[in-house]
């Protein structure tokens, strides 16, 4: 049962999101224009005969960006900014508790990638690019990416102190992850011990479980493994992000 605290906390947090226009707005967008880009550049590139197919890999990878950018673009720097001006030392004196706080500030930010997925997959399904019956299993997934790293997240921007610092090491690991999935370029151009060594990292998964919904897809994992490594890898992220979660700066960790 939600409470009215609860409710009230996330509504505080959907307004803050809001007020934060250089990450909300770049957040919310970013992925669509990637997405124009991508798609423009493989529509004037020829494909080759027996060259990977480029396309397969431009809606997953608008969805990997809408999923990360939400997870870590917008909470790790925002929840290091209410850290900086004392926003969560006063919750800290509350009956709040670190997990209730990580569960309402994510609130709007699963909103945020509901209404980004409903778009996207709109446009994907209009372009002829996945069948409609593939949708809903692509929504889940989403939500799946964005537990996983909405986690990492939290575990980043409930540690560091500086803002900025924050949205940097969370735009590295996005950025990091992205190339290193296989999604923004195929796996088949890597060595075989390139692959197989990025194939055992927990974005490659989330990325494997996007591709067995594309039509040629070609995941390197069973999809049961996959939604294993997301859901497991977003548990232990998620229970040290609760655990090392830090109400001030330099406070020490309070048990709650």
């Amino acid at each position: 049962m939600i409470t009215t605290a609860t409710r009230e906390l996330a509504m505080l947090h959907a307004r803050e999101l809001l007020r934060e226009p250089r990450y909300f707005y770049f957040a919310l967008f970013f992925p669509f224009g990637m997405l124009a880009i991508f798609l423009g550049i493989g529509a004037v590139v020829p494909q080759e005969s027996g060259a990977p197919d480029f396309i397969q890999l431009v809606i997953p990878m608008a969805i990997f960006l809408a999923v990360t950018s939400s997870a870590l673009t917008v909470t790790a720097g925002p929840l290091a900014t209410l850290r900086t001006n004392g926003t969560l030392r006063l919750l800290g004196t509350t009956p709040v508790g670190r997990a209730r706080l990580i569960r309402t500030h994510m609130f709007p930010r699963v909103l945020m990638v509901t209404v980004q997925m409903i778009a996207l997959l709109a446009v994907a399904a209009g372009l002829g690019k996945v069948a409609p019956a593939r949708l809903p299993a692509l929504f889940g997934i989403a939500l799946l990416g964005l537990a996983m790293f909405g986690a990492v997240g939290y575990l980043i921007g409930g540690r560091l102190s500086s803002p900025d610092a924050a949205t940097n090491v969370g735009t590295l690991v996005q950025l990091s992850a992205l190339f290193l999935s296989g999604l923004a370029f195929p796996m088949e151009l890597v060595p075989d011990a390139v692959r197989t060594t990025l194939g055992l990292l927990p974005s490659t998964f989330f990325a494997d479980l996007m591709l067995t919904q594309m039509p040629d897809g070609s995941p390197q994992h069973p999809v049961w493994l996959s939604i294993l490594v997301v859901l497991g890898t977003a548990a232990v992220a998620g229970w040290l992000a609760v655990r090392t979660f830090r109400w001030e700066q330099g406070s020490p960790r309070i048990i709650d």
